[in-house]
């Protein structure tokens, strides 16, 4: 029979026939951590060291001779019986309980926000310039805008929207705004804005073939390289843009093609919306927040708040829409847009992060409020 120490039963065994009357003692002859030899106790039931395997035990009911292989009848430690729950928790049965289908909530409606921004389509973008990160001209333009406007879709329908919100905040063309952009675009900018639109009322139309909206509503806001003046202007800025030409272009063809399209071009440097479920947007192009660092959405995070408090106390506006900085982000009160064109000579002089060309996407639930923000990706 095991021996006893003290008065009191041996509470560890090893294979070997050696005892120890407690862990510390066993630790500090074979000079482990106390808390391994436990650990191993509790999840493996032994613990294993130089070809000996120590276990739990209580000596009075089992022979010196006992090999280790047998069942023993452990002593009453506490970290024992820590070990014997939890492996009594682990060969419970799972129970499986009943979910009921949950109905959609009376009411209840779903409407998505797609920006459309910063294609800047006939602008040149030659690998050689931005070792090779990017390319991009008239036909590489052409193939991403059609791919965003497939995306859309697909997203519409996957995410079952009802109502969808389509805001081009501008830059649409590059325009002459710098003079190596009259030495290197494709096109002049009464060409290029031409194609600008025909591309956008090609999405526009095959949104509205291939979706069952209750509601579609295009918001244009004027960028600040489609201006024909030197500096930006703030009362007048709109009659001095080529985008307001094109978004009135694109409404009255909408209209001819009886496109069941609201539009909203408003005669500001914003667009402000108020929609069913209390919510108040500010759509812009971005241009308006000065101090944005080296242009990077990290270098706009505080001129970007500043601006959003400033028109908080006149509008009390919930989130502002913007593009401009070419990088799709997303914070509480703003979501920024990404590109089109994507990185070009610009971006890698200013030390910019590289993004994907991709455009911001919101879903809202009218009572639930906020589902999800996604990429829509256009390369």
């Amino acid at each position: 029979m095991g021996s006893w120490k003290n008065g009191q039963p041996k509470t560890v065994k090893g294979s070997d026939g050696s005892w120890y009357c407690s862990l510390s003692e066993l630790a500090g002859k074979i000079k482990v951590n106390r808390d391994t030899i436990s650990l191993h106790l509790k999840n493996e039931g032994h613990y294993r060291k130089n070809g000996i395997t120590y276990r739990f035990f209580e000596g009075q009911q089992a022979d010196d001779t006992d090999d280790g292989q047998q069942a023993d009848t452990y002593h009453n430690d506490p970290e024992y019986e820590e070990f014997l729950k939890a492996k009594e928790i682990q060969a419970a049965p799972f129970e499986k309980y009943e979910f009921k289908a949950v109905s959609k909530h009376k009411g209840s409606t779903r409407y998505a926000i797609a920006l459309f921004s910063d294609a800047h389509i006939e602008e040149t973008v030659k690998p050689e310039s931005v070792l090779g990160k990017n390319e991009y001209n008239l036909d590489i333009a052409k193939k991403r805008i059609e791919r965003y406007f497939v995306n859309l879709v697909n997203c519409i329908n996957e995410d079952k929207v009802n109502s969808l919100i389509f805001a081009s905040l501008g830059d649409t063309i590059s325009s002459y705004l710098f003079e190596e952009h009259q030495q290197c675009n494709m096109k002049t900018p009464i060409e290029a804005i031409i194609i600008a639109q025909n591309l956008i009322f090609t999405g526009l139309s095959y949104i509205c073939e291939n979706t069952n909206l209750d509601k579609f509503l295009f918001i244009g806001i004027v960028g600040n390289h489609g201006r024909t003046t030197k500096k930006i202007q703030h009362a007048n800025g709109f009659k001095m843009n080529y985008e307001w030409l094109m978004y009135q272009n694109i409404k009255q063809q909408c209209e001819a093609a009886k496109l069941p399209i609201e539009f909203n071009i408003p005669e500001s440097e914003i667009a402000l919306l108020d929609t069913n479920d209390n919510k108040r947007f500010i759509f812009c192009h971005g241009f308006q927040i000065k101090g944005g660092g080296n242009g990077t959405v990290c270098g706009i995070y505080p001129s970007l708040n500043r601006l959003s408090m400033k028109w908080g106390t006149t509008f009390a506006q919930n989130k502002i829409f913007l593009g401009h900085f070419h990088s799709c982000t997303a914070i509480t009160n703003a979501m920024v847009n990404g590109s089109i064109i994507g990185y070009n000579a610009f971006a890698l002089t200013n030390g910019m992060p590289y993004e994907v060309p991709a455009q911001m996407y919101i879903v809202y639930d009218t009572n639930m409020g906020e589902l999800l923000t996604r990429k829509i990706y256009c390369s």
